[in-house]
């Protein structure tokens, strides 16, 4: 029943946008992490954990993945899969090459995946694969601890208008990129579909990629960015599912232009109660939260464990989004001076 509310959802994002295309809209029910875990496990037909080999061609839009571990469905370890990936408007799973993933595919086969399930990137230790194995459910947090930072900002944009001549030179779409490459003109394009990682040739004709080497970690807090720039041998031009990339050829080693963990500094609000609500399950280990700036501070003398150890995804924000861990100890008293 779960997956059917999901494919509703989906159905009707589509029967509202224009022919021209359309985009994967997924609808979680809000329920308890027993009842979410629960429902996902019963309506998937296979649930195994896989890692996504890191050379795959992206022009394949297919990833190749080596099943680690099975925990439902006929699927066993050792299985290799192909898997689409892609991550678009069609509802097609980002798997991304060189991760590991906790699958939850279709009931026709374990290749029958999609963006709406509840299919995600984990690390060994995650909790969701605790309850896979031994039946224990991931803790609950009671409290949460709100984390406030403050740093001197690194802008990918920034830095690579400092390679072109003209500082206020914005990126181009990659149809402009594609002209002025072939002209031997400067300018500065996004890689693919996303904000992360930026390609161009610099006012002296070198090809560079910058790229935000924080993205590596599950989650980016706020202050956490940190920036490298390569040198290319020449940008290559490939062709897309959606559009035409570019590919830096031969890059030299990395070098560091920015780094906010330098400048970082961080301070922790008294402990306070969960709003109901507030935060996704999807993760239950690292939990999203949207938390407004009242606090609710918490009861004098009660357990506040396990709670959330949550850190801004904005700089000097008090309310917002959140990246949050569950911690089941008390964080260690700093030393004293």
């Amino acid at each position: 029943m779960v997956r059917d509310a999901w494919w509703i959802a989906v159905l009707v994002g589509w029967l509202v946008m224009p022919v021209t295309g359309w985009a994967c809209s997924c609808s979680f029910a809000s329920q308890g992490l027993a009842s979410t875990l629960e429902g996902a496990r019963d309506s998937a037909g296979f649930i195994y954990l896989g890692r996504v080999r890191d050379s795959e061609d992206p022009s394949e839009r297919f990833a190749t993945v080596d099943v680690l571990e099975a925990f439902k469905g006929s699927v066993k370890a050792g299985a290799v899969l192909r898997l689409p990936y892609g991550g678009g408007g069609d509802c097609v799973l980002n798997v991304t090459p060189g991760r590991t993933w906790l699958i939850y595919a279709g009931k026709t086969g374990p290749e029958e995946v999609w963006m709406c399930s509840r299919s995600r990137r984990v690390l060994l230790d995650d909790s969701e694969l605790t309850w896979l194995r031994t039946g224990v459910l991931p803790p609950v947090p009671v409290a949460l601890h709100r984390e406030t930072v403050s740093c001197e900002g690194c802008e990918i944009e920034v830095e690579a208008r400092r390679l072109l001549a003209h500082a206020g030179t914005p990126p181009v779409g990659w149809r402009e990129a594609e002209a002025r490459w072939k002209a031997g003109q400067p300018f500065i394009t996004s890689a693919g579909m996303t904000q992360s990682r930026v390609l161009g040739v610099s006012r002296d004709g070198r090809a560079f990629e910058l790229s935000d080497s924080s993205l590596e970690a599950s989650a980016r807090w706020a202050c956490e960015r940190r920036l490298q720039l390569r040198w290319c041998k020449r940008l290559e031009l490939q062709e897309g599912r959606y559009a035409s990339d570019f590919r830096c050829v031969d890059p030299g080693e990395p070098q560091e232009v920015c780094d906010e963990r330098r400048s970082r500094k961080s301070e922790w609000l008294p402990m306070e109660r969960l709003p109901p609500g507030a935060c996704s399950g999807f993760n239950p280990s690292a939990p999203s939260c949207d938390l407004a700036s009242d606090r609710f501070p918490f009861p004098a003398g009660a357990p506040p464990l396990p709670f959330l150890a949550c850190h801004p995804l904005t700089p000097g924000a008090r309310s917002g989004g959140y990246a949050c861990e569950v911690k089941t100890a008390p964080e260690p008293a700093p030393p004293a001076p």
